[in-house]
């Protein structure tokens, strides 16, 4: 019970314990296996190198031999009596006789490899030779060529050819054949041709001798035609028999790219099991002839001392590591010494006394962190009083002083600049600035009061700071969508308002980019005079509403504004919302839209004011035509929903005024399509409805809605996929979602118990679900909150 006592309450200590020995084990058992490696490497490419000097021995031989062979029919096809014989039409002379006699007498007996020489006679379809009679028939040189067509000259093929016996038993030699001709006929047949046929004593001499010299080790060597068939050294023992060497040749074509070994691979190794026991064979690839020569090692023989060498590697990384244990003991119980110290000072029952961790938290640090969480809970609520009153007593002075700044003497105005900032002074001009949060609804609707706190405090203190590289600056939040701040400038600075508005640039970036959150900033001319304050802030605040004009994110001065107020006619002007509006009913969607568009391009050019005056005109008179236009049409229009909503009017920027008129305008000429997504849109409504109303049963499905509506259920997925942007059951997933946040937020309640208040029975899937639309479990958003 104390082991197990120890192990739930110094989860950390034993967590710390087992890290250390996990990083001694990553750094020890890839420092053995290193060792291991390297031994076992250098053994295997030291024997590597051996099979690859025998294998290069052998290849060079094969090689010389082939060239000579090479030579010899390339010169023997040169011959002009051969040539003669080999071309022939007519019967054949004493003198054609003759020729094969020198043949035999030239080449073959001075050539003790040559068993013999053919002549390939293509009009008379026949083979004068060497060996046997005149007229030679050899039906397995047909049947190579055959396969093997087309036919490279002067490439070794391996073959056999018989050399003995009877019809009935006859027997056979194994030789490699050299063809050499220069012409073929229209079928692809030789035109005519000189054969070598070799005899392959010599090779089988080579490979015993070399066997003889590499006698250290127990190795078998086989060679590979470019087929990958064995080419048969002993006649008395066929190598296509041992199972043994077939084993090698499946792995070597498994094993072994043969597009690889052409490629410039020629040499290497692979591992294979015969009869349980593990081989080590060597390759190379000769590219003349096309063949491979194998040679397998026992790997028993290679690694005779390898298993010792291993055994002691383990035995030393066995002792190292248990004096590591002991070691991280000691080391861990160090580190664990300041934990358990201060667990000591902040639990009641301390560290030593059993139950000090109660149910849920994991280990040590987080009984911490939940203590430091409570502490941290605290002080907030504490410092969020006492800056409250100061925050309240620095607007009541700001607004004094922008509400009758005119009618202060001297003195009063330094008495309300040392209550805002103690390095304020009456004896430099001013500048007033009005920050808005833009988006400010979404603002509200998306934030925690927490959250909202903290974005206030970083617009204020990062464009102080911006501001405070010019001037002294007073920040002091109004509390609204707005915050203003007071700053002196020299009087010297001509271009101050230039440096302010690039200032305010520098933290409108910096805010966007690291908060995700823009402001618009309004700032006034230079006051000379203190009792101008007021008058300059009354201002500042109604210019602030250029927003509507110049967007979100902008910095608007009486210079911006001036710019962009031209010598437009309002008349002029109301007189574009009629040609406007006399194109609606005539139905040129394009046309429409070009002069709203005009129009707007107009509408922005004018003061707030009159901007406010015409937007509301064109909106009265292109509900006017949508109700003249239904007088006198058979099937009316419905005024779209936009153009009734007071929501249009509380639009941010005049470009998302003019995108919802758009909108409205593109919605009338479709009148076939609106009637019908007016239909749909009542039915998603509806749905919507009954979606928000019923989400906390669980029983609620499509097919229920479904059912209510009495509309087909395919029909009402359509509809919802349209109007709502996503399927039914996706919708009552969300609402039931967002209703889960706003009790976690809200209330004390369990998971289980708000669960069953959403109409979730299964908490698995609901966990599912809040993953994967909030990024996090229910319990992380919770213990998110709680910090």
């Amino acid at each position: 019970m104390k082991l197990w006592r120890i192990v739930r309450e110094k989860k950390y200590l034993l967590r710390i314990f087992l890290w250390i020995n996990c990083m001694i084990l990553l750094i020890l058992l890839p420092f053995s296996s290193l060792i291991y490696v390297n031994v076992e490497k250098n053994m295997f490419q030291s024997e590597y190198e051996g099979s690859q000097k025998l294998l290069s021995q052998m290849k060079y031989n094969i090689d010389y031999l082939d060239t000579m062979i090479s030579k010899l029919t390339f010169s023997t096809y040169g011959n002009n009596d051969v040539k003669a014989l080999m071309y022939l039409n007519d019967e054949e002379t004493y003198d054609h006789m003759n020729t094969i006699n020198k043949l035999n007498a030239t080449v073959v007996a001075n050539y003790p490899f040559v068993q013999s020489v053919y002549v390939y006679n293509n009009h008379k379809k026949m083979y004068y030779s060497t060996f046997g009679e005149l007229y030679h028939k050899d039906a397995e040189l047909d049947k190579v060529l055959a396969q093997n067509a087309p036919i490279i000259p002067l490439k070794a093929i391996v073959r056999k050819m018989q050399t003995g016996g009877t019809t009935a038993g006859p027997t056979y030699d194994t030789v490699l054949s050299y063809v050499m001709f220069e012409n073929v006929d229209a079928k692809g047949v030789m035109d005519g041709a000189i054969i070598l046929n070799v005899k392959l004593d010599w090779l089988v001499d080579n490979i015993r001798t070399i066997n003889q010299f590499d006698a250290r080790t127990q190795s078998d060597l086989y060679i590979l035609d470019n087929k990958n068939q064995f080419i048969e050294t002993d006649t008395n023992q066929m190598i296509a028999e041992n199972p043994s060497a077939v084993t090698i040749k499946r792995a070597f074509e498994t094993s072994v790219s043969q597009e690889r070994m052409h490629a410039g691979e020629s040499a290497g190794f692979y591992e294979t099991e015969v009869n349980g026991d593990k081989l080590i064979v060597s390759y190379i690839y000769l590219e003349k002839t096309g063949w491979t020569l194998l040679e397998a090692k026992p790997y028993k023989e290679v690694y005779a001392n390898l298993k010792q060498l291993m055994d002691t590697i383990v035995i030393i990384t066995g002792a190292v590591f248990v004096g590591a244990l002991l070691l991280t003991l000691s080391v861990s119980r160090g580190i664990y010494k300041p934990v358990r110290r201060l667990i000591e000072q902040t639990s009641p029952g301390g560290a030593g006394k059993e139950g000090f961790l109660k149910p849920g938290v994991k280990d040590e640090f987080s009984y911490l962190t939940e203590v430091y969480q409570k502490s941290r809970e605290q002080l907030y609520e504490y410092n969020l009083e006492k800056n409250n009153n100061t925050s309240i007593m620095k607007i009541y002075f700001l607004k004094k002083l922008m509400a009758d700044s005119y009618s202060m003497n001297a003195a009063e105005f330094e008495d309300v600049l040392r209550q805002l900032n103690d390095a304020l002074t009456k004896d430099k001009p001013f500048i007033i600035c009005v920050l808005r949060i833009d988006e400010y609804k979404k603002f509200l609707s998306h934030k925690s009061l927490a959250e909202r706190e903290l974005l206030r405090f970083a617009i204020a203190n990062v464009t102080t700071d911006a501001l405070s590289q010019i001037s002294v600056a007073q920040t002091v939040d109004m509390k609204d969508d707005s915050l203003t701040i007071l700053l002196n400038t020299a009087d010297s600075q001509e271009n101050a308002v230039e440096q302010v508005e690039q200032a305010i640039r520098e933290a409108q970036n910096y805010m966007e980019k690291h908060y995700h959150i823009t402001f618009t900033a309004t700032v006034s001319t230079i006051i000379s005079e203190y009792t101008a304050i007021a008058a300059a802030y009354n201002e500042t605040l109604a210019n602030s509403s250029y927003r509507y004009v110049f967007g979100t994110k902008s910095v608007i001065t009486q210079a911006h504004i001036d710019a962009n107020i031209e010598n437009v006619d309002i008349e002029h002007v109301l007189g574009m919302v009629s040609k406007f509006t006399d194109a609606v009913p005539k139905g040129h969607a394009a046309k429409t839209e070009e002069r709203l568009r005009e129009l707007f391009s107009q509408i922005r050019q004018l003061d707030y004011g009159s901007i406010m005056l015409v937007s509301m005109q064109v909106v009265h008179h292109l509900k006017m035509t949508i109700f003249e236009m239904n007088r006198t049409s058979k099937e009316p229009i419905a005024v779209p929903a936009r153009l009734m909503s007071r929501e249009l009017y509380e639009e941010e920027t005049i470009e998302q005024f003019e995108g919802l008129l758009l909108e409205a305008v593109r919605a009338i000429h479709s009148e076939g399509e609106e009637k019908g997504i007016q239909g749909n849109q009542v039915v998603a409504d509806t749905i919507k409805e009954i979606i928000d109303s019923n989400y906390f049963d669980s029983s609620l499905s499509a097919a229920s809605i479904s059912d209510m509506m009495r509309l087909p259920a395919y029909k009402l997925s359509k509809i919802a996929k349209i109007h709502l942007g996503m399927s039914i059951p996706e919708y009552i997933n969300q609402v039931k979602l967002h209703k889960a946040v706003e009790w976690m937020e809200n209330s004390k309640l369990s998971i289980q118990e708000i669960m069953q208040r959403v109409g979730v029975e299964n908490e698995s899937y609901f966990y599912k679900l809040f993953k994967a639309k909030f990024g996090m479990t229910p319990r992380e958003y919770m213990a998110k909150r709680m910090r």
